[in-house]
């Protein structure tokens, strides 16, 4: 075999070892900065997209539910978010002499059992009684007095249906004026038609019932049977 003496198809060892990334004095070996580019940008990661994912539809409608829930429940047991019952406690002063408010039933009765007993007095169902068409607010007016000013605890029976809820007193809260006005609108409101109590009747049971805990129905219809 021929030995092939020819230099320019023989292989220069230095070209072979030509780093693309350095200048090459020669043409034919100059490197394609372009292409180099190319390639190294397509290396190159795109940019990330987790996190960036639509929100479930199960989310939207958690989130709405909740909202739901929660404006019904503050519609329901908030009241009206009014001050009455601050107004209540700090009356006028002019010139060192205490100006006496209006007392209203209306206003008493939102701020202190509107959020239990609605603002229809119909109760809430399996919790808070219904004040509509009740005996144990139209028999008597002293009754009613009495839960106002004490509490009520334990079972007690509405219409025929018996009720376990707790009723937390309002006689340190409330004057005499006071208690008598919120009894008297529960006594006259949503069709009830019973007799007023006065205030001079709420200042007695006051004073006669001075250090009583809430009251039980059974101690209240006991009470009411020895008059």
């Amino acid at each position: 075999m021929k030995k092939n003496n020819n230099p320019d198809n023989q292989k220069d060892p230095k070209k072979e070892n030509l780093d693309p990334f350095r200048d090459d004095p020669t043409e034919e070996n100059e490197a394609d900065v372009y292409n180099i580019h190319d390639q190294i940008v397509s290396r190159e990661k795109g940019e990330p997209d987790e996190g960036f994912e639509p929100t479930p539809w199960w989310v939207w409608t958690i989130s709405v539910l909740v909202l739901f829930v929660m404006g019904f429940y503050l519609g329901k047991f908030s009241g009206t978010f009014g001050t009455v019952a601050h107004e209540v406690e700090m009356p006028l002063r002019v010139a060192e002499e205490r100006i006496e408010r209006e007392v209203r039933g209306d206003q008493l009765y939102a701020g202190f059992c509107q959020p239990c007993h609605g603002s229809d007095g119909m109760g809430t169902p399996g919790r808070y009684p219904p004040l509509v068409g009740s005996r144990w607010v139209t028999e008597d007016a002293e009754t009613p007095a009495l839960i106002v000013l004490f509490g009520l605890e334990g079972p007690i029976e509405v219409l025929g249906q018996t009720y376990n809820e707790q009723m937390d007193p309002f006689g340190h809260r409330l004057n005499d004026r006071e208690a008598a006005a919120v009894v008297n609108y529960i006594r006259t409101s949503w069709g009830n038609d019973a007799p007023e109590i006065e205030a001079e009747r709420v200042a007695e049971l006051r004073e006669t019932y001075e250090r009583r805990e809430r009251w039980t129905a059974r101690e209240l219809q006991a009470r009411r049977d020895n008059e």
